[in-house]
């Protein structure tokens, strides 16, 4: 009995299994690079819809590199793309003017994930239209790198509209390096929400109208900027106009809040609006020095915020006084802060670290702490 001795090339598999195959192949643009245009065959494959493709242009730094997948490979992938990234990081060639110039960002009807990079307000003011036409698009990331000349308005109309007029987009996270007024009712499909800058006081009518996300991070300016020894305990004057309900946020389970000169008592009133927030977590500056008691921290946590279960202070700068040069009153002050969020505390455990920030700001402390069981 012979046995026939026989020699299977990558061509003798079916089409279902090199399609198999190139869904492990990554990047995705290796596809292309490797088997486009090498027969009609080959070219059906990776043309098929069933083939979804993730792109991540943005660490090509050679123009010519990036022509090519602009022009050749991207306007074959109109029912495939999934995923795309764009940046603008690299200074010699603006990628996403580039990719303007010969793709339309509405041309790929199935993407679900849009991440632009330090694009420019002209380049998204042009692009605006066909991102709300992507009735699939779930995830859009938008960092603006250049807002000088664009005003207050311009910004505010963009981020409102996204906002608002997307029927699909459950993830917006809008970095315009510039304070944004939200005064439109967010989509019913947002869930979770980023915002680089916002102002206290406009805070709680972008709850109000964000009443359907279970995920807020958000960096919050204070509207007026004031004297760290001005009295910080008198605020609600500021927010008479939208009062907070107890149940606005009745969706909120995550909110991060990176703060520059808020007062313990305005996080407080925050929270009293998200009765099921599962998740709190708080960074940046202040000047109050009631961010450093543990004993308000541990009533907000029984009396404020019942259903946290996990609640963490990241590198929090805390303003001590007006003296710096008194480095044995701060360290006393630190001591006794330190003291106070004992070891064997049922909330705080070994889970802190207080410290001084800088030996040339010793009026300042940096405040981590992680609540160990709630």
């Amino acid at each position: 009995m012979s046995l026939n001795n026989s020699h299977s090339t990558l061509e003798d598999l079916s089409d279902d299994i090199l399609m198999d195959i190139f869904d492990f192949l990554y990047p995705a643009m290796y596809i292309y690079h490797s088997f486009f245009n090498l027969n009609q065959r080959f070219n059906k494959i990776i043309s098929d819809a069933r083939l979804l493709i993730s792109l991540d242009l943005s660490q090509i730094i050679n123009p010519s590199n990036f022509a090519y997948h602009s022009q050749i490979m991207l306007p074959n992938m109109s029912k495939q793309l999934i995923s795309l990234r764009l940046s603008n990081e690299y200074k010699f060639y603006e990628q996403i003017h580039q990719f303007l110039l010969h793709v339309r960002i509405g041309h790929f009807q199935v993407l679900r994930q849009l991440s632009l990079i330090q694009i420019t307000f002209d380049q998204l003011r042009r692009i605006l239209a066909d991102i709300l036409s992507l009735n699939k698009l779930i995830r859009l990331d938008i960092d603006m790198f250049d807002g000088s000349g664009v005003t207050p308005n311009e910004l505010n109309t963009i981020a409102n509209t996204l906002l608002s007029k997307s029927q699909s987009i459950k993830f917006l996270n809008l970095r315009f390096n510039r304070e944004i007024f939200i005064c439109e009712h967010a989509s019913t499909s947002l869930t979770h929400l980023t915002l680089d800058a916002c102002y206290s006081s406009d805070l709680p009518q972008l709850l109000s109208l964000c009443s359907n996300l279970s995920s807020l991070i958000l960096k919050v300016e204070q509207s007026r900027r004031r004297s760290p020894l001005s009295n910080i305990t008198n605020f609600d004057s500021k927010f008479s106009r939208y009062p907070l309900s107890s149940r606005m946020c009745s969706y909120l389970t995550y909110f991060s809040l990176d703060i520059n000169d808020l007062t313990l008592s305005e996080v407080k009133y925050f929270l009293s609006s998200m009765p099921y927030l599962s998740e709190f977590r708080l960074e940046g500056l202040t000047y109050d020095i009631d961010f450093s008691k543990s004993d308000l921290w541990q009533n907000i946590l029984e009396n404020q915020a019942k259903q946290l279960k996990q609640f963490d202070i990241f590198g929090l700068r805390i303003w001590l006084g007006n003296n710096a040069d008194d480095d044995e009153e701060n360290h006393n002050l630190i001591t006794q802060i330190t003291q106070s969020f004992d070891s064997n505390h049922k909330y705080w455990g070994k889970y802190w670290l207080v410290d001084q920030t800088h030996k040339l700001r010793p009026n300042h402390l940096n405040l981590t702490l992680h609540a160990k069981s709630l």
